[in-house]
């Protein structure tokens, strides 16, 4: 019985895929092991208010006394992850004795990096999952003069790459991501556990769907990553009718869309924010789904959503650059990948989908759900990153 300890920087009831897959990953462990999941207050998505209860899991749960900022600010997200690491380095502390291997999913960049000096003082193997990439990420649609990322870049590289190069393993989302990780870090690229991420794969149900017009639907966070403003111009420039555009989400861009869309006249778009449970069923009720994500922040990774489109059997329109998404349509033959930041290109491929017949849109959205089925479930990845945490010390 390994002595195993989580470090989750979101943790359920928080309706994020991390904290969906860490609970997942402590409940699994939790069958044949110790485990002891560490978090902060729950504060995901901004602006709500949770009640919880650490006792009710079959897991010892310990909500640390850090600070929290949800709120899209770099200095004070930098002070959260600094306040999570301390915390988690005193438990550490304190408790190494009782711990065989740590599963470091705290803040980047100094959240992870403060918990990784503290296992390596102790001699305690960690695992460390990726995400987003950093500090690259903190640049992006960001217009900060060269110097600036420059010398950001410069103190900030080497703490990511510490953590990293002292790891026994990284869970990286996509190929690209580990083999620009390993190039640019210094890393050993078979340090680096490739493991895409998974929903609650349960909860969605495939079936074919015929509408009277043509629904288009964006569900995830509306904030500056993703470029959901773009979306909303191209389906302007698009002009269709007959169709109708549903985004679900909250984020810190949200009110920025809807005067956009009103300023555009459209009274085809509608908004609601849904909670997680509800997710698959307003995936079922569109005929494609859409994503779109800046140049520079997509290029690398698989994001959640396009997880969660493909289980729910539609086809995809990705406004994105050359990368795992775009690698995944076209090996599940599931939707359009068009160039990232054009509205004319989205546009496009807003007309392209409308075009379509529904024999077509379902044939794509089966498509999607078989290669889901095949790549991107619990099942499948579970074990593996279970496998890498219970591995036996030499």
């Amino acid at each position: 019985m390994k002595k195993i300890l989580i470090i989750s920087s979101v943790f359920h009831p928080e309706p994020l895929t991390s904290a969906m897959m860490n609970y997942d990953l402590a409940v699994g462990l939790a069958k044949e092991h110790n485990v002891t999941v560490l978090r902060p207050k729950p504060s995901r998505p901004i602006g709500r208010d949770y009640i919880y209860n650490d006792e009710s899991y079959p897991f010892k749960c310990i909500t640390l006394d850090s600070y929290v900022h949800p709120q899209s600010e770099m200095i004070g997200r930098f002070r959260e992850s600094m306040s999570f690491g301390q915390a988690c380095k005193r438990y550490i502390r304190e408790h190494k004795d009782e711990i065989d291997v740590v599963y470091n999913d705290g803040w980047q960049l100094f959240g992870l990096y403060i918990v990784a000096l503290e296992c390596v003082k102790n001699e305690i193997p960690y695992v460390v999952p990726i995400q987003d990439i950093y500090p690259e990420c903190l640049f992006t649609h960001k217009n900060y003069p060269a110097m600036a990322i420059k010398m950001i870049s410069k103190i900030l590289n080497p703490i990511d790459r510490y953590y990293q190069k002292y790891a026994y393993r990284i869970r990286t989302i996509s190929d690209e991501m580990a083999d620009y990780l390993s190039k640019t870090r210094g890393v050993a690229r078979e340090k680096y556990l490739v493991l895409d991420n998974w929903q609650n794969d349960e909860d969605f149900v495939y079936s074919p769907i015929a509408n009277e017009k043509i629904v288009f639907g964006y569900v995830g966070s509306v904030n500056a990553h993703s470029n959901t403003e773009l979306i909303i111009q191209a389906f302007a420039k698009a002009n269709l009718p007959d169709s109708e555009l549903r985004i679900y989400g909250g984020g810190n861009h949200k009110d920025n869309c809807v005067e956009l869309a009103n300023k555009l006249g459209l009274t085809n778009v509608f908004f609601d924010v849904v909670e997680k449970k509800q997710v698959p069923d307003v995936q079922s009720k569109v005929n494609v789904l859409v994503l779109a994500l800046p140049t520079g922040n997509g290029g690398l990774c698989l994001p959640s959503k396009m997880t969660s489109y493909m289980l729910s059997g539609r086809p995809v329109l990705a406004s994105v650059e050359e990368s795992a998404t775009t690698r995944y349509i076209k090996e599940a033959d599931c939707g359009i990948s068009v160039e990232p930041d054009c509205i004319e290109a989205l546009a496009a491929g807003f007309r392209r989908f409308a075009e379509m017949d529904e024999i077509e849109l379902n044939r794509l959205g089966k498509n999607s759900r078989l290669f889901a089925e095949a790549k991107l479930m619990r099942r499948s990845n579970l074990p593996k990153i279970t496998e890498v945490l219970v591995y036996k010390k030499k």
